[in-house]
């Protein structure tokens, strides 16, 4: 039978085929491989026969005449049979075949093992640590030590490295060009041997600070590990300094004076420039007049020197790769060399999101995330005791 008739076949006469030809695995196998295995077979068998002893010719051919016409006829009757649909014939075939494969033994098809990468590793085999401003008082620090490096200072330390602490030294290097021994003062921190972050109470806005990483022997000599970059905190107060391009000429400041019902029948220039000014003054050296306030603070009442006033600020910070592009709340902000960022925004009453996007280098990948915070203030009435 030559190959372009079996692909003509329905693989359910392939499988019949293939049954009568006894091939073992045939319901595993796909069309195309048992149409190969069924030629194979066939090349044997004919092999096989040609090694039989030969017959006449005529009695062969007349033999061929007789068979190949009955195969055809046959095969038009198991189709045209009254009663015997085609699609009961298959069911049946297939009924079949599922009971004659309980007894044929294969082995299993080997799955290729599905690898799904982490978004990010757990740890990059290098030993660094880094330090990020959380709020004018709070420091954020994270750091990864090779296990190598860790070992090989141990062995430099000896005997003492047994009862060696690791911790954190930070030191206030605040308008100084730190190189490691001439910070204004330090404290140490300890840590756990499995921590791998930190928050740091600094406790001084307006500072810089520098974090080292290391081990701390009985005796008090430090072995240094690794050195974090510097921070500033940020200010936790309104800033003293009064830009000059605020400020107005004389008859700008008498307009704006006049135009808020501030003169009074008698006054003169310079008495009405004093008490704008003053004014003024009361206004800026208020504790509740911020710039980044998107609400004004509750006013304190005159009749009593007694008050309290209070707002509420958010930090949002994170970490990418220092080469993406990185939009908060669809604005683009500006990353570190390490990668890190931070920002401050006030936090008025109600719900706020906060979408942040950080997109590949390449512009082939990106990955967002979006806090969402809601702030609620109460401010019950000032009870006064009587």
């Amino acid at each position: 039978m030559e190959k372009q008739n079996l692909k003509e076949k329905t693989k359910v006469e392939l499988l019949s085929l293939a049954a009568k030809l006894k091939i073992s695995g045939r319901h595993k196998m796909t069309k195309d491989a048992l149409t190969a295995a069924i030629q194979k077979e066939l090349k044997k068998t004919k092999a096989a026969e040609s090694k039989k002893p030969a017959k006449s010719k005529p009695k062969a051919a007349a033999k061929k005449k007789q068979v190949k016409p009955a195969k055809k006829s046959a095969r038009k009757r198991a189709v045209s049979e009254p009663g015997q649909p085609e699609q009961v014939v298959v069911e049946k075939h297939w009924q079949e075949e599922v009971e004659r494969a309980k007894f044929d033994l294969f082995p299993a098809t080997p799955q290729k093992e599905t690898f799904y990468a982490q978004d990010l590793p757990a740890a990059y085999g290098e030993t660094r640590i880094t330090v990020m401003v959380r709020d004018p008082f709070w420091a954020y620090a994270y750091w990864e030590i090779e296990p190598q490096r860790l070992e090989e200072l141990k062995r430099s330390i000896g005997k003492n490295a047994q009862q060696a602490q690791m911790i954190l030294r930070v030191y206030d290097v605040t308008d100084i060009q730190f190189n490691g021994a001439n910070a204004h003062h330090y404290f140490d921190i300890e840590i756990t041997a499995l921590a791998n972050n930190w928050y740091i109470h600094l406790d001084a806005p307006h500072k810089s600070f520098c974090v080292d990483i290391g081990l701390k022997t009985a005796t008090g000599e430090f072995y240094l590990l690794a050195r974090s970059n510097i921070i500033k905190t940020p200010r936790a107060w309104m800033s003293e300094i009064l830009d000059e391009q605020w400020m107005s000429t004389q008859e700008e400041f008498e307009k704006v004076y006049a135009l808020s019902g501030g003169y009074r029948v008698g006054a003169g220039s310079l008495e009405l420039q004093e008490i704008a000014a003053k004014r003024l003054q009361e206004q800026i050296t208020s504790p509740g007049i911020s710039s980044m306030a998107s609400e004004a603070m509750p006013r304190k009442e005159r009749g009593r020197k007694f008050w309290l006033t209070l707002d509420t600020e958010l930090i949002v910070y994170g970490a990418t790769e220092p080469d993406a592009k990185v939009y908060m709340q669809g604005r683009p902000i500006a990353l570190r060399p390490d990668g890190t960022f931070s920002m401050r925004f006030s936090l008025p009453d109600g719900t706020q999101f906060i979408p942040v996007t950080a997109e590949s280098a390449d512009g082939v990948e990106s990955r967002s995330i979006i806090p969402t915070v809601r702030r609620d203030t109460e401010r019950p009435a000032p009870k006064i005791k009587r």
